[in-house]
């Protein structure tokens, strides 16, 4: 991976968007999932993408603000 700022793709606010869009739906899905009482292999999935997904958000955040 290059160092160099100028060969990172670039980042819009509609690509963080997209992403707490996302976070958004696989919260409430795990939320429904759990209040059923369910840990299922489909809860520890959703847990996984949201860790995925927040770091998603974080890095986005970070881009934006340094433009």
């Amino acid at each position: 991976m290059s160092n160099s700022s100028d060969q990172s793709p670039s980042v819009s606010s509609q690509d963080l968007d997209y992403w707490l869009e996302r976070q958004t739906e696989y919260q409430r899905t795990l939320n429904v999932i759990e209040s059923r009482g369910e840990n299922s292999e489909s809860a520890w999935k959703l847990r996984g993408k949201l860790e995925a997904v927040g770091e998603m958000i974080t890095y986005l955040q970070r881009k934006l603000n340094k433009v």
